[in-house]
Formats: structure tokens, C-alpha cells, sequence
């Protein structure tokens, strides 16, 4: 059985001016085939970047026969048996239609929050035309949670769907001592209306202050008004974005992670505060959490997380956890599996 030739289409990616950019994207794209044909239109200006077989494009100015020139170069130089596209835009529509009428499989990774069923964004009029079309003509679709799955069926009751869970990278974390104070960590873009840094910072202002202290990792269009609401606190802090390297680095000297935000399609820093040894404070509404295990303290309400920070100081150090099914080479058979599903079947 020949290996099928992937060209992949994304819209984040990691690149020069953010590494942070799309890492999922392209965990889940080189589990598979760490020298796979790939072409972003990345929403940046800088320079295109080219390295092997990986060509990224800052589209923010390309105009769209711009775009679909060097789409069809790249076609054309890989000959691609299926042409795998990461993460919906608009702009992905007319690039499935060409592939369809080129007669190319054609598979979707979707992450995106917005399709979860409790998300209050909402697409209308012509955008709401041209995803359905879009989700319900892709030969499958690839959400990374049942959640998210459940959203999309109900959108695109069509579209065929398999669930390809976000790939949690094994790290050997260096010892670190814990901090003196039970030391709570927020990664995550600070985006108040979604990630909720704000209601966390209500929550923890009613704990103990000399038991507790709260660190947030992370940047955004919130980032000054975070800045703000921490001065008066002597017990909180803010580090700024970091890479992922150096995130897994800092998390042993804390001893829990909270992702509160009001909704996740995953939710991967859970994971890898798991793996680090710490608890995890996080909703079992998050499109993660059948993957939870014991370190997982699973909450709702506000309520809810003020009474599982208190019942951390007396909790002893979870058992590190092992996540097998998220590993790249678990997500990358199922990858390879579907893939010669839609070709070889």
C-alpha cells in the first residue's frame, strides 16, 4: 500500500514572528509526516517563509488571486491524493471547490470554539451559507472533541465526522521547587469574555491572601486591563506570553493550573499540568474531559472553583499523569487510518 501524498492548507501555524501560532495545527500535521507539503496563508504581512516542502504566507495584504496562484503552484508541485485543510476561514471555500473539481479527497481539522454548541458566536447570512457547504462537502470532517462534534452535526448535519483528539507532547520537566504559598497558574490568552481571567481574579480575591498566591502566563487584547485589576494585589502576578517550552518549564513550581473560561473545544494546558504533576481546576463542560483523570478537578459554577482552591491546601501532589491516547504516535495511526479509509477503501 503506497503512502498517500498530504498537502496541507492552514490558516495558524507556527512561524517567525509567533512559534506559538497554530502549535496544534502543526502537532496533529507532523505526527503524521514531520516533512509534509505544507501551505499557510497566515493572518500576518511579513515576508513568506519556505523551508522544504513548507511554504507560509503572511496574507494579510495577498489579494485573493494572489492567494489562489500560489495555491495551485503547490497543487501542482505535490500532486496531492488528499488535500487535508486546518481550521475554517472563508477564504477555504473556493480552495475545497477547486479541489473537488479536480477530483482531490479532501479532509477538514476543525478547532474552532465558535462551532461549539454553547458559544455565543453565531454565523449569519452568506458566512453561515458558505460554511455549511463548506463542513457538509469536505469527504470528513475532523473535530478534536465530541463537544465540538456535537456542534458541527447540528450545523452541518451532513458533514461526516470522526474525532481526532488535540496531541499532548510528553515533556521531561525539570525539578523545580514548589513555591512557599499554594501557587494556582493561568495559562492562556487573556481574552476576558471567553477565558474569564476576570472571574477568577473575583474568585480568588475572597481566598485567604497569605495562603495563596495566582500567576497568570499569557497575552492578549485584555492583557493591560489584566495588568490592572492584579496592582492591588501583592499575592498575584503576571509573567507575559511565554512559549510552550517555557510554560512546561515554569509549571512544577506551581501546584495547580485553572482554565476557567466559558467555554474550551479541549483544552490542552489541562493536560499538560496533569503531566507536569498539578492539580487541574477546569469544567467537565470542556471538550476535553472525557479525557480527565483523578488529578482533574472538575467544576461549573464560581462557586464551585472558590471551594476547590480552598481544598487544595490540604491535598497532597497528585500522581503525574500519562495521557497514551493523546501521544503523537496514538493521534498519528488514527490520522494514517483515516486517511487510507477515504482512499484505499
Amino acid at each position: 500500500m503506497k503512502t498517500p501524498r498530504i498537502l496541507h492548507i492552514v490558516k495558524w501555524y507556527p512561524h517567525s514572528a509567533d512559534p506559538q501560532n497554530g502549535v496544534f495545527v502543526r502537532k496533529h500535521i507532523h505526527a503524521v509526516d514531520s516533512k509534509a507539503a505544507v501551505l499557510g496563508f497566515l493572518n500576518h504581512s511579513d515576508p513568506p517563509e519556505i523551508s522544504g516542502a513548507s511554504t507560509l504566507y503572511g496574507s494579510k495584504n495577498m489579494s485573493t488571486a494572489a492567494k489562489w496562484g500560489a495555491y495551485f503552484a503547490k497543487v501542482k508541485a505535490v500532486q496531492p491524493d488528499i488535500i487535508h485543510f486546518h481550521c475554517y476561514a472563508p477564504d477555504l471555500v473556493p480552495l475545497l471547490w477547486f479541489a473537488k473539481r479536480a477530483g482531490l479527497t479532501t479532509v477538514h481539522s476543525e478547532h474552532w470554539s465558535g462551532f461549539l454548541p454553547q458559544s455565543p458566536y453565531t454565523l449569519n447570512g452568506w458566512r453561515k451559507f458558505l460554511a455549511r457547504w463548506y463542513l457538509n462537502n469536505c469527504h470528513m470532517v475532523l473535530p478534536v472533541s465530541p463537544a465540538l462534534a456535537t456542534g458541527i452535526q447540528s450545523f452541518a448535519p451532513r458533514a461526516n465526522l470522526h474525532v481526532v483528539p488535540n496531541i499532548v507532547t510528553h515533556c521531561d520537566y525539570q525539578l523545580a521547587e514548589k513555591r512557599p504559598s499554594t501557587s494556582i497558574c493561568v495559562v492562556a490568552d487573556i481574552v476576558f469574555s471567553i477565558k474569564q481571567q476576570d472571574t477568577i481574579i473575583e474568585v480568588f480575591s475572597e481566598l485567604p491572601q497569605m495562603q495563596f498566591e495566582l500567576h497568570f502566563y499569557g497575552g492578549g487584547p485584555d492583557e493591560s486591563r489584566l495588568i490592572e485589576l492584579i496592582k492591588p494585589g501583592s499575592n498575584m502576578f503576571f509573567h507575559g506570553r511565554k512559549s510552550n517550552a517555557e510554560i512546561l518549564q515554569h509549571l512544577p513550581q506551581h501546584h495547580a493550573l485553572v482554565l476557567f473560561s466559558a467555554y474550551e473545544t479541549f483544552g490542552i494546558t489541562v493536560f499538560e499540568a496533569r503531566q507536569a504533576g498539578l492539580w487541574a481546576i477546569a469544567k467537565k463542560s470542556f471538550g476535553g474531559a472525557p479525557h480527565y483523570d483523578e488529578g482533574c478537578l472538575a467544576v461549573e459554577s464560581t462557586e464551585d472553583l472558590k471551594m476547590a482552591l480552598l481544598k487544595l491546601a490540604d491535598l497532597p501532589p497528585p500522581k503525574a499523569a500519562n495521557f497514551e491516547k493523546l501521544r503523537p504516535t496514538s493521534i498519528a495511526n488514527t490520522l494514517s487510518s483515516l486517511y487510507s479509509s477515504l482512499l484505499f477503501a
